[in-house]
């Protein structure tokens, strides 16, 4: 959303309800309506509106007016000020806050104001981005079926064993980060590391559907939540808490994201097949790894998360954008359930994480044979 503001009263507003649009004065006299971006609402407010306690801001997202709005400095202030060329329609109010002057007459921003500001929430649906991935990479370089692997040590020792073979390598300035094809049973999958955290594995997921994927499960370690999740245990997230950015650059803001249902059941009928026990719910995504407070991880449990990763919400949110297929598997690493931290050593779980590995691969070599 770009949000702009406009000034009322409360009366004006509800006949604007009645009568299914609104319209100010100004529209007749000047052939617009006034209103102002966050930053100039107060000065505006304490200029025209002093003392006044009857009022509303009406919040309005800019995409959804009809009439033209322009930006203009109409009164030599030296500020340009939106303004809507014609009745406003009521569908781009997406809120109305009550605005009443202070004992001195003075307006103070509404506590609200700050947070419709936040710039991770101007959602912005646009297509295509001034950089789209598919016009800068070749198109039909890799198997439109993978795994996203986190584990660099699976794949060096896949690469030593002669399974995987090179096609194609992805970049950044951590280096070269290469996309490999295996073969099971004459099907080819395609294999790569995501990179950590959100950004980066959203980016590299972004690149390897421009190249032809469209179908992937993931597989990687997260901090266990739930003090019963013994090291190694395997949790299929059904859904994300967003609480990284990336995923706001794709999707509303809200506060979960979903993994792809057909992922999820594919990855359940292969881990019920070979009877590996496994727990079904939640993740909690967070950019903010050292900032895992104690409130916090109370508050995700509390709300139902099993676990805590990096890039689970933007994988699933870039699925979601580019209509393509994602989800994983994680296998419980360090346990965030005591008074204090317990690495578990997990990263040294050499044999849980190979064959996490190739659960993952059965489920996109079922997801294959199933056309989804």
């Amino acid at each position: 959303m770009q949000l702009i503001y406009h000034i009322t009263t409360f009366t004006s507003w509800g006949k604007a309800r009645k009568a299914g649009r609104y319209t100010a004065s100004s529209l007749v006299d000047e052939g617009f309506i006034h209103c102002s971006t966050a930053g100039q609402v107060v000065s505006v407010a304490n200029e025209l509106y002093a003392g006044q306690s009857d009022l509303v801001l009406l919040v309005i997202d800019e995409r959804r007016v009809r009439p033209e709005v322009r930006y203009e400095d109409c009164y030599a202030t030296g500020q340009l000020f939106p303004h809507i060329y014609g009745p406003l329609n009521l569908a781009a109010v997406v809120g109305v806050l009550p605005f009443p002057a202070g004992k001195d007459g003075r307006f103070q921003p509404p506590p609200l104001l700050s947070v419709l500001e936040v710039p991770l929430l101007a959602h912005d649906p646009e297509t295509p981005a001034f950089i789209e991935p598919s016009t800068v990479l070749p198109a039909g370089k890799i198997p439109a079926y993978g795994v996203l692997c986190f584990f660099q040590d699976v794949l060096q020792g896949l690469v030593a064993a002669g399974k995987l073979r090179p096609v194609y390598a992805l970049g950044s300035e951590i280096g070269e980060n290469p996309v490999y094809v295996l073969e099971i049973d004459g099907q080819e999958l395609m294999v790569c590391h995501p990179g950590v955290g959100a950004p980066l594995a959203a980016g590299f997921m972004e690149e390897l559907i421009a190249l032809g994927g469209h179908t992937f499960i993931a597989c990687g370690g997260c901090g266990a939540l739930d003090g019963n999740m013994g090291l190694g245990h395997l949790v299929v997230p059904t859904a994300a808490v967003r609480d990284e950015g990336t995923s706001y650059h794709y999707l509303p803001p809200c506060r979960e994201v979903s993994a792809n249902p057909a992922g999820v059941a594919a990855i359940e009928q292969v881990l019920q097949r070979d009877q590996v026990p496994y727990e079904k719910g939640k993740t909690w995504t967070t950019d903010g790894v050292y900032r895992e407070t104690p409130a916090r991880i109370n508050r995700r449990r509390a709300e139902g998360c099993l676990t805590v990763e990096m890039e689970a919400a933007s994988l699933f949110a870039v699925a979601q954008f580019r209509e393509v297929v994602a989800a994983q598997i994680l296998y419980a690493g360090d346990d965030l359930s005591n008074d204090t931290w317990d690495s578990r050593h997990w990263q040294k779980q050499a044999s849980v994480r190979e064959k996490l590995f190739w659960l993952a691969a059965e489920a996109c070599l079922l997801l294959m044979e199933s056309g989804k």
